[in-house]
C-alpha cells in the first residue's frame, strides 16, 4: 500500500516512482481506493471509472475528468480548480469545501452531490443535473447555472458576497429547491422555473425574473425591490409580507397570488394581472388600486372634490431611450380661471433615495415637455393633511404659467 503522491510520484514502502493515469487506474482497478491528498495536477482521467475513490484533499487542478465516473467518491476540501468535469457521473459526491472555481461541470450529474461551502465561482454549471445536491453556503458568484437542474436543491442561506449580477440562473430549474434565506440580488433568474420553491426571507432585489415561473411559490417575507418581473407567472404565490416596492410586473400574471401586508410603493400596477388576486389587506378605493394610505387619503379628497383625475395609471412617452411606459401617482385635470390645466401629483416615501430622485427628475422632464408639470409632497404629509396637500397642489396648477 501506499501513502502519499507528489506531483505524480508515490511513495510504497518508502520507496519512490512515478505514477502515471495509467498507473493510477490500475492501482484503482486492483481495489486501491484511498487516494487522499494526491497531487495530479492536468492529469488526463477522462472517462476515467473512480466510482467510491477517497481523494479528499486531492490536488486536481486542470486534471480532465470529462465524462469520468465519480460516483459516490469523497472530493472533500479537493482542489479541482479549471478542471474539466463536463459529462461526469458525480451522483453523491462528497464536495464539500471543494475548489471548483472556473472548473467545468457542464452537462455533469451531481444529483443528491454534497457541495456545501464548495467554491464554484465562474464554475461553469449549464446544463448540469444538481437534483437534491447540498449548495447550503456554496460560493456561486458569476457561476454559470443556464439551464441546471436544481429542482429540490438546497441553496439554504447562500451568502450576499456568494452570488452577483453574473451569476446566471436564467432556465435554470429550481422547482420545490429550498431557498430559504437565499440571496439573489442582481442574479440572472429570466425564464427559471421556481415554481412550489420555498423562497422565504430571500433576497432578489434587483435581480431580473423576467419570464420566470413563480406558480405556487413561498417568497413570504421575500425582499423583490426593483426586481424585474416582467411576463413572470406569480400564480397562487404567496406574497405575504414581502416586499415588491418598484418592482416591474408589467404582464406578469398574479392570479389568486396572496398579498397580506406587501409592500407595494412604487410598483406599477397597471399592467399586471390582477383580477384574481387575493386582495387581503390591499389598499382599494371604488374599485381603484393603491400601493398605500397615503395615496388612498388623496384619492379620497380628489373624489370628494369632484375632480377628473388618473390613478396609477400609465403614461407613454418619448425619452432619450426612446418610447417608454411610466406611470404617475396622480394625474389629474384641474379647470382654473384660464381654462383646464393638466399636473402630476407625486408622493414620495421610504424609497425616493438622492438616487432615485435623480432618474425621476429626469422623467420629469419629459412630462414637462409634453405640458404637464410634476410637483411632489411627502408621503407623510399627504396621509396627515391631504386636503392640505390637495390645496397646495390646486394652487400651484392654478398659478401655473
Amino acid at each position: 500500500m501506499f501513502g502519499f503522491w507528489n506531483y505524480n510520484i508515490v511513495v510504497v514502502n518508502n520507496v519512490r516512482f512515478d505514477m502515471d493515469a495509467e498507473e493510477l487506474l490500475k492501482r484503482y482497478n486492483s481495489g486501491e481506493r484511498n487516494f487522499r491528498g494526491v497531487e495530479f495536477s492536468n492529469a488526463n482521467l477522462s472517462n476515467a471509472n473512480l466510482s467510491s475513490a477517497n481523494l479528499s484533499k486531492a490536488d486536481l487542478d486542470e486534471a480532465d475528468l470529462s465524462n469520468a465516473n465519480l460516483s459516490s467518491a469523497n472530493l472533500c476540501e479537493a482542489n479541482l480548480y479549471e478542471a474539466n468535469l463536463s459529462g461526469a457521473n458525480l451522483s453523491n459526491v462528497n464536495l464539500s469545501n471543494a475548489i471548483l472555481c472556473e472548473a467545468n461541470l457542464s452537462e455533469a450529474n451531481l444529483m443528491y452531490a454534497n457541495l456545501s461551502d464548495a467554491g464554484l465561482e465562474e464554475a461553469n454549471l449549464s446544463g448540469a443535473n444538481l437534483m437534491y445536491a447540498n449548495l447550503r453556503s456554496a460560493n456561486l458568484t458569476e457561476a454559470n447555472l443556464h439551464g441546471a437542474n436544481l429542482m429540490y436543491a438546497n441553496l439554504f442561506s447562500v451568502g450576499t458576497r456568494f452570488l452577483s449580477a453574473h451569476t446566471n440562473f436564467s432556465e435554470a430549474n429550481l422547482s420545490d429547491a429550498n431557498l430559504t434565506g437565499a440571496n439573489f440580488s442582481y442574479a440572472d433568474l429570466t425564464n427559471a422555473d421556481l415554481t412550489n420553491a420555498k423562497l422565504s426571507c430571500a433576497f432578489f432585489c434587483d435581480a431580473n425574473l423576467g419570464g420566470s415561473y413563480l406558480e405556487n411559490t413561498d417568497l413570504r417575507e421575500a425582499n423583490l425591490s426593483c426586481a424585474d418581473l416582467e411576463g413572470a407567472n406569480l400564480t397562487n404565490a404567496d406574497l405575504t409580507y414581502a416586499n415588491l416596492a418598484g418592482a416591474n410586473l408589467t404582464r406578469s400574471r398574479l392570479d389568486n397570488a396572496k398579498i397580506i401586508g406587501t409592500m407595494l410603493e412604487l410598483l406599477s400596477l397597471n399592467n399586471s394581472r390582477l383580477k384574481n388576486i387575493k386582495r387581503d389587506n390591499m389598499l382599494t378605493l371604488e374599485n381603484l388600486l393603491f400601493r398605500f394610505e397615503s395615496e388612498v387619503k388623496i384619492a379620497q379628497v380628489l373624489d370628494a372634490r369632484g375632480l377628473l383625475f388618473f390613478p396609477n395609471s400609465i403614461a407613454r412617452l418619448t425619452t432619450i431611450n426612446g418610447r417608454e411606459n411610466q406611470e404617475p401617482d396622480f394625474l389629474i385635470c384641474y379647470k382654473t380661471a384660464k381654462g383646464l390645466k393638466w399636473g402630476i401629483l407625486e408622493i414620495d416615501g421610504l424609497f425616493h433615495t438622492p438616487e432615485r430622485r435623480v432618474k425621476e427628475q429626469e422623467i420629469e422632464k419629459y412630462f414637462e415637455q409634453n405640458g404637464v408639470r410634476v410637483y411632489r409632497f411627502d408621503s407623510k404629509k399627504c396621509y396627515r393633511e391631504p386636503n392640505k396637500v390637495v390645496d397646495e397642489f390646486l394652487e400651484l396648477l392654478e398659478n401655473q404659467n
